[in-house]
């Protein structure tokens, strides 16, 4: 996007101020992992809202993952990434509830791809993901397989999210377009470049 996506609006609200307000319906607290060198964002919640750098730069959404585990309170976490900005807060808590059962990582599928950000990890998964990330191995699909993770299909959170919008993320212009419309935002109204 050549820009910090965290602070693209859609709808009248910032993207991760929209992913803060699906999370406020079912988490306790928010922990926000971010850049070791960059400014958090601002964003408000009424949940406690922890800030939390990542080691090192360009670090990836495993050690995201494993930073915000480690820094959680709670033995089960949702993990969702900045740019999602219609995450639907029925299909996060039902994650959360898989997850409790005793799965390590539960991660919805959708079009045959799981979405391992917008998973829920407990927190006994980080052994695993600090092993992998300490020998050299970053990529969330080789944990997810070491985990054995339980993968929701469609069928089970069809009732909560049947057209899957809670896996829209913004990654280009087009996306962004896509987004604002989906919530009724006119796309003349896009930040400049």
């Amino acid at each position: 996007m050549g820009r910090d996506k965290c602070a693209l609006e859609v709808g009248g609200r910032t993207l991760i101020q929209r992913v803060a307000d699906a999370l406020d319906e079912v988490c306790g607290e928010i922990i926000l992992v971010h850049a070791p060198d960059r400014e958090p964002p601002e964003l408000h919640s009424r949940a406690p809202v922890r800030h939390v750098a990542d080691p090192f730069e360009d670090a990836g959404p495993l050690v995201a993952i494993a930073e915000g585990l480690e820094a959680a309170s709670s033995p089960v976490a949702i993990a969702v990434g900045c740019d999602a900005p219609q995450l639907r807060p029925a299909l996060l808590r039902l994650l959360a509830e898989w997850a409790q059962a005793g799965r390590p990582l539960v991660a919805p599928l959708h079009e045959g791809v799981p979405q391992w950000l917008c998973a829920a990890w407990r927190r006994d998964a980080l052994p695993v993901l600090r092993e992998r990330i300490a020998a050299g191995d970053r990529a969330v699909h080789d944990a997810a397989e070491a985990l054995e993770a339980a993968l929701l299909p469609p069928e089970a959170y069809a009732h909560l999210d049947p057209a899957g919008d809670s896996f829209l993320n913004v990654n280009t212009p087009e996306q962004l377009a896509k987004a604002r419309a989906a919530v009724g935002q006119s796309t003349s109204r896009s930040a400049p470049a």
